[in-house]
């Protein structure tokens, strides 16, 4: 393979002899040669290219070099190789690291005539061998540089005989101190009588000295904290022969001691603040242990809740709490789970008062231990009754005014078929001989049976029932269009059915009634020079939750809703209508279809061929709506 590289790498070649004996001694070399065609394909490597560089023979004369070793065209080595071809000048690349093979190389390039030779070497170990020495000295000069300590000795009466030159550096002194006294000037003012108190004390009776101390730095003047410490050494009878010390500069750890306990003491502050907040928040309170739920802290306000004092509730279980409400178990089973419970709503009944319905928003947060295992369940209660109590008002409140604009369509749509019964009664009357009188009299009874059959609906209108029932598409939206047929035909909107639907529905009959004579209301308003009024009914499947349900749609050719309101069309006592609106009929709209586990939608324009508003109910079929609260006690 060597004797085949030459010959393509040039013309004169040398006696079959010496290229055998080259062919040889690169097999031996422990560094790896390769040689390249101008197009960078590899025409011979050696045993050791071959192994460090992860290719075999086979490769050979096939892939070029960047094809083999993706990336490195853009790197540094690259570029050396195109330089060296390009300049027919050697270029060398150390340290040059290929993060697919996990080696680094050094690398020494030759033009050539026919192509280029690369000689290289593997030196990853090396590498990492002088990466961990360079460490080792790091870290051997850095413990000798932050060596905390000095060391002093002193005679059995205490006379100091040796400090080391950290000590005496830091003093100030080139050799020691003839007398204790020099040593005490280094002490500051207001540590040296206690120093020598707790100094003379050791000397006296054998015992450690052990003192933290200010001494004065001779470099600045300042004064810093150390740690010195000493122990006797003894001979054999027991008695002194030395004292044996070492002092420590501790002025940062000190400083950082002070710092902790003013920290201490601001978060101790702060945490008063908390208490006083938490205890007096309006907000209701609690926390509960994750294990069996019970509860450890409550403030007052969720003390007043669960209708106990702070101290009868503390140690009860969440669920003989909460009783009344089971909804709220699986909620806390939840955050138990480590799910975060936000903004969701409860209603019920506490054992403690059954004859008392209330409402609350609860949140429930799982507290997390270090291994992310749940700790305990932080709760945040605010009752809502008094709100519920104002929407119920709300809501009574848009009931009469609907009551209302349902008393003013049903006495005109009566008043016509009397009008005509009275003049055709008139006519029979006054022609009682004539031929025609019994024409006449079919068509009093005919307006007669028409004024029947809108009170008829007017009463399924209105009545409740005390449970959902089953129900068809086709006679919810009859007894709303027959309310309106007089309005209907004297706005000349044409009204278009589109009955797609077989499968009945669960529901309150008289809410959803309420909800589509609602939305037609509003679609004869929007339409005050006529036009056409579409209502449809479908199956359909909800794509969020793949339930099958019926979509009811009921939309109108009007002026449309200005995009910029668009948004705020389910707000309470939001109005296009100006005086003529209260602001409430959507509002309460959306709540009774959401009560009824299904969703309400709009879209509307205002451009000339896509003018209008669409409005689409999705009931589920496979869910019962919520049960009826009680009444709320005014």
């Amino acid at each position: 393979m060597a004797d085949q590289a030459l010959r393509n790498s040039s013309d004169s070649l040398p006696p079959v002899s010496v290229q055998t004996d080259l062919s040889l001694l690169a097999d031996k070399l422990s560094d790896a040669i390769m040689l390249m065609d101008k197009e960078f394909r590899i025409l011979y490597a050696n045993p050791r290219a071959l192994e460090i560089s992860q290719i075999t023979t086979a490769n050979f004369n096939r892939e070029t070099l960047w094809e083999l070793y993706p990336g490195v065209l853009e790197s540094p080595l690259g570029q050396a190789y195109l330089e060296a071809v390009a300049t027919r000048e050697e270029r060398e690349v150390r340290n040059f690291y290929y993060d697919p093979l996990k080696t680094f190389f050094d690398l020494h390039i030759y033009p050539m005539e026919h192509g280029v030779g690369v000689h290289y070497r593997d030196i990853t170990e090396q590498k990492a061998r002088e990466d961990a020495l360079r460490d080792s000295e790091a870290r051997y000069r850095v413990l000798t540089e932050l060596s905390p300590q000095s060391q002093w000795s002193a005679n059995p009466e205490g006379l100091v005989l040796y400090a080391n030159r950290r000590f005496l550096d830091y003093i100030g002194h080139q050799h020691i101190p003839k007398t204790g006294l020099e040593y005490l000037q280094c002490f500051d003012d207001r540590d040296r009588d206690r120093m020598i108190k707790v100094w003379t004390h050791s000397v006296t009776t054998g015992e450690d000295y052990d003192i933290e101390a200010r001494l004065i730095r001779a470099s600045d003047g300042a004064s810093r904290w150390w740690h010195l410490r000493a122990l006797p050494i003894r001979d054999e009878a027991g008695a002194i022969q030395q004292w044996l010390g070492v002092a420590t500069d501790i002025h940062e750890r000190h400083e950082d001691s002070d710092r902790l306990r003013e920290q201490f003491l601001e978060i101790d502050r702060q945490r008063r603040e908390v208490e006083t907040i938490y205890l007096g928040s309006p907000i209701g309170m609690a926390l509960y242990d994750a294990k069996d739920l019970r509860l450890l802290r409550i403030n007052d306000r969720q003390a007043e809740i669960f209708r106990l004092s702070a101290s009868e509730a503390i140690g009860k279980s969440y669920y003989e709490l909460a009783a009344g409400v089971p909804t709220a178990h699986a909620l806390i089973r939840r955050a138990v789970a480590g799910e975060r419970i936000l903004n969701h709503q409860l209603e019920g009944s506490l054992d403690r008062r059954p004859d008392e319905y209330r409402y609350w928003n609860i949140n429930y947060s799982p507290i997390f231990a270090e291994d992310g295992s749940v700790q305990a369940i932080a709760s945040a209660t605010v009752e809502i009754t008094q709100q519920k109590r104002a929407e119920a008002a709300l809501i009574q409140s848009e009931k009469l005014a609907a009551v209302g604009r349902l008393a003013s369509s049903i006495a005109h749509e009566i008043n016509n078929p009397l009008e005509s019964v009275m003049n055709l009664i008139y006519i029979a009357r006054n022609a009682a001989n004539a031929p025609e009188i019994q024409t006449f009299l079919d068509l009093a009874d005919q307006e007669l049976r028409r004024v029947a059959i809108i009170a008829n609906q007017t009463l399924r209108f209105h009545k409740q029932s005390t449970k959902a029932q089953a129900i068809g598409c086709g006679d919810l939206f009859s007894t709303v269009l027959s309310i309106y047929e007089g309005r209907l035909k004297n706005s000349l909107i044409q009204v278009e059915k589109r009955k797609r639907a077989e499968r009945p529905i669960t529901c309150f009959e008289g809410e959803i009634r309420q909800v589509l004579n609602n939305l037609v209301s509003n679609a004869i308003d929007a339409m005050p020079k006529g036009g056409r009024l579409l209502v449809r009914s479908r199956e359909a499947t909800d794509w969020r939750t793949g339930r099958r349900g019926l979509v009811l749609t009921v939309a109108d050719t009007g002026s449309g809703i200005d995009p910029k309101v668009q948004s705020q069309v389910f707000e309470a006592f939001f109005t296009t209508k100006g005086i003529q609106g209260t602001g409430l009929g959507l509002w309460i709209s959306s709540e009774i279809i959401h009560r009824h586990r299904g969703r309400i939608l709009m879209r509307s324009g205002q451009k000339k061929d896509r003018q209008g508003t669409v409005f689409s109910l999705f009931l589920p079929f496979d869910n019962t709506p919520f049960p009826e609260a009680p009444p709320l006690i005014m």
